[in-house]
């Protein structure tokens, strides 16, 4: 067995077998350390191999052990953090992408209910069709009648037998009744 700063000098020369007796011994410390941040052992586990990787590219330019470890046990705590900003990152951007589909298929759904309502609305006779157009926009009765130059009996006679016939026309489309119920009343 090597001592700790001879490995690290022989690390320094490429020596391929003391690194690996070096990462042999200390890997499993580092994978501990690193799955204490992530809770993911796999991950935990690239990590720290990344963490040895970056030690391997920069050897030369440390003369102990402890100069060693400290600098994997840094990499690997800032893989960590990256690892965990970009997970965020990813989930966030995955959350946004989810809330758009979402709010894409409520404007759809939208869009083709008044389709339909529109379309219903259209068969109907064009005076009992302009109130509840009106009706539609948030009209009162009372300003539907004014606009119209029409009684306000007329009006809600007219919206009552309107929702009569829609009912009638959309009696599959239960909640666009709902709906229509909520301007004709």
């Amino acid at each position: 067995m090597v001592s700790d700063n001879l490995l690290v000098a022989s690390i320094n020369k490429d020596d391929i077998g003391a690194f690996k007796q070096f990462f042999e011994g200390f890997y499993p410390s580092v994978c501990v350390f690193v799955t204490k941040y992530l809770k993911d052992r796999d991950v935990a586990n690239d990590l720290a191999q990344e963490a040895f990787i970056e030690f391997w590219k920069r050897k030369g330019k440390f003369d102990d052990i402890k100069a060693v470890k400290g600098y994997i046990y840094t990499v690997a705590r800032n893989k960590c953090f990256n690892y965990l900003k970009t997970r965020d990152i990813r989930e966030n951007i995955l959350k946004e992408e989810i809330s758009r589909n979402d709010l894409f298929y409520e404007y759809v759904l939208e869009e083709e209910t008044y389709s339909i309502i529109h379309q219903a609305v259209n068969k109907l006779a064009p005076q009992t069709r302009n109130i509840v157009r009106l009706s539609l926009e948030g009209k009162k009765n009372q300003e539907i009648a004014e606009q119209l130059d029409i009684s306000l009996n007329t009006v809600k006679t007219l919206k009552k037998s309107a929702y009569k016939e829609l009912r009638i026309q959309l009696q599959d489309q239960v909640f666009i009744l709902l709906l229509l119920s909520h301007f004709l009343n």
